[in-house]
């Protein structure tokens, strides 16, 4: 089942300049293994702001954004005017059956019924159409170069233990099983640099679901104390990340 979290609890603003951005080259590598060509319609559900949109954008393929937040879809309508953004979600796609070549997944899978979104993007991909689910992922060090956040690492994860929306984020670690109508996921891996100002690193983690959906007490002392942490790091945050891009197609001969 989805999460029901609603990113209208989010700051648009915040979200958009903060959260990592996905590897050009993982885009590159999907629109060339999928032979996208520039026409080519690209959907990306729970699109956010339109960080995986903009990239697509850039390859001249068409991109429809469809996003439910309104506060979110407000950012690409306003800073991405090449793409088309409509509201919707993934177990209800505003389109018609078989009208994408491929359908994109920005971070955000675990937000959805998986049966139920399978289900709805296998309707609107047309035959050999791919689904393509990103996923932004620190590196294995991504925390060794600043010791400090070690302390707000722990104290994140102590919370985040007990929500639903991280249990429902993590069960996507592993190489997704092969769903009904689609072959079997095959897994690529992007390496990449997510730059954040010191002082915004708390703002950085009030945009995440898992701590923007605390009680408001909780909410509050976490972000204080990233803060605090922060005015003993650099003013600018490097973390090596990844972009993790797990694909597969529409099969033909499975309903």
């Amino acid at each position: 089942m989805g999460t029901g979290f609603s990113f209208e609890l989010v700051n648009a603003e915040d979200y958009d300049a903060l959260r990592p951005d996905y590897a050009p080259e993982a885009v590159a590598w999907l629109v060339d293994r999928c032979g996208l060509a520039e026409g080519s319609l690209v959907v990306d559900l729970a699109a956010g702001t339109g960080q995986l949109s903009r990239r697509f954008a850039y390859t001249r393929v068409r991109v429809i954004a469809i996003e439910p937040a309104r506060n979110m879809r407000s950012i690409i309508e306003a800073r991405l005017p090449a793409v088309r953004a409509i509201d919707g979600s993934a177990e209800a796609i505003p389109l018609g059956d078989g009208e994408a070549h491929a359908v994109v997944v920005g971070n955000a899978f675990h937000h959805f019924d998986a049966d139920r979104a399978f289900a709805e993007i296998r309707r609107v991909l047309r035959a050999g159409g791919a689904i393509a689910l990103f996923w932004a992922w620190p590196a294995e060090d991504s925390m060794a170069r600043y010791p400090t956040l070690r302390e707000v690492n722990e104290a994140i994860e102590g919370i985040r233990a007990a929500t639903a929306i991280a249990t429902a984020y993590r069960s996507w670690k592993d190489l997704p099983a092969q769903p009904r109508g689609f072959s079997p996921f095959e897994r690529s891996e992007f390496p990449t640099i997510h730059e954040v100002p010191s002082a915004r690193l708390a703002d950085l983690y009030a945009t995440s679901s898992d701590v923007a959906s605390l009680p408001p007490h909780e909410r509050t002392g976490l972000l204080e104390r990233i803060k605090e942490v922060s005015r003993e790091l650099p003013e600018i945050l490097r973390f090596p990340t990844r972009t993790v891009v797990d694909l597969s197609f529409r099969e033909n001969d499975r309903i």
